[in-house]
């Protein structure tokens, strides 16, 4: 059987002597596995839609095991991301999350669409740290994973001090007194809540972002969470926008 989808390369792995198995985000059947036999050879023409970021129409085979890419009509590439390393290591920090955190062969159309716009803002928008800390809201907020930030996820109350803590744990904000069982808690600043509570709100990056760099390194905590495997292009990304 074969179907034709349309699919944003997540992540690919090297599999025999010249194969790829790639993750796919697919607007029609969510995220799926599939094989593309032989990309790693120069001469294939599966080679360069093989890449993750690569946006392609494909058809795949469906076998005893595994799933095979038969053929592809690349769309995009985001050639913009390729020449600017920062912007690069966003967008593989970003499809990182995609691939952890996305359920297999599950439709989510709303993912594949979001996805393809969060490629498009971080390889056009001035400041793509705010496009990636957007993007990230966005993505927690479609998976049903956003953390709750306006009051505390034990007691109810409305933040009210300049550093409160949050909990991945706990499910997001915790105020003084109700944080203490929460081994994994950590301050941050309350403008960064209230930042990233307007980001889930708005159905594109804005121009700036107060805070954005804090606002990145305390969505990793959550996104560690929600994934339980390595995250080691976040990581990266993290660093990198820590050590400015």
């Amino acid at each position: 059987m074969e179907r034709t989808v349309n699919a944003i390369v997540l992540r690919r792995r090297d599999s025999g002597e010249s194969d790829r198995r790639l993750t796919l985000l697919t607007e029609e059947h969510g995220k799926l596995e599939a094989v593309a036999k032989g990309a790693r050879k120069a001469a294939s023409r599966l080679a360069g839609i093989s890449d993750p970021l690569s946006v392609a129409i494909m058809t795949l085979a469906e076998g005893k095991r595994n799933r095979f890419v038969t053929q592809a009509q690349p769309l995009s590439s985001f050639r913009g991301l390729r020449t600017d390393f920062e912007r690069l290591s966003f967008a593989l920090a970003l499809v990182e999350l995609y691939a952890a955190t996305i359920p297999h062969e599950q439709p989510f159309p709303e993912a594949h669409a979001l996805l393809v716009q969060s490629l498009k803002a971080l390889e056009t928008h001035d400041k793509p740290l705010v496009a990636l800390v957007w993007a990230e809201v966005q993505l927690l907020a479609i998976s049903g994973f956003m953390p709750q930030l306006e009051e505390c996820v034990i007691t109810g109350e409305r933040v009210s001090t300049a550093e409160p803590f949050l909990s991945p744990r706990a499910g997001g904000f915790v105020c003084e007194v109700a944080a203490i069982p929460f081994t994994d808690r950590f301050r941050t600043r309350a403008e960064v809540l209230f930042g990233l509570i307007q980001l889930a709100q708005i159905e594109e990056p804005p121009r700036n972002l107060k805070f954005a760099d804090e606002s990145l390194v305390a969505l990793l905590p959550f996104w560690r969470a929600i994934a339980e495997a390595p995250l080691p292009a976040n990581e990266s990304a993290v660093a990198e926008v820590r050590h400015g």
